[in-house]
């Protein structure tokens, strides 16, 4: 009962943004340089963390006024069992 209460009241959220499923791996980022800088890394076979470094490198370049070195960087990481 407290569920359905909760949701009741829930703000509706409309996005103009599409879902997005990937199987082996996705990266997103705000400069397309710097995301492909990203997928390179995975599709060499490097992991999450990998990309993540790569991309924060790309963007000091493509946004220096945005980024830094030690700046800001959200990741979620699963383990998938094999």
């Amino acid at each position: 009962m407290a569920e359905s209460l909760a949701s009741a009241h829930a703000p509706a959220f409309h996005s103009y943004r599409s879902p997005v499923v990937a199987r082996k791996g996705m990266v997103a980022s705000s400069q397309p340089l710097a995301s492909q800088a990203g997928l390179s890394i995975l599709m060499k076979g490097g992991n999450a963390a990998d990309a993540a470094v790569a991309m924060a490198a790309a963007l000091n370049v493509t946004e220096p006024a945005s980024t830094g070195l030690g700046g800001d960087c959200f990741a979620e990481h699963k383990r998938l069992s094999h």
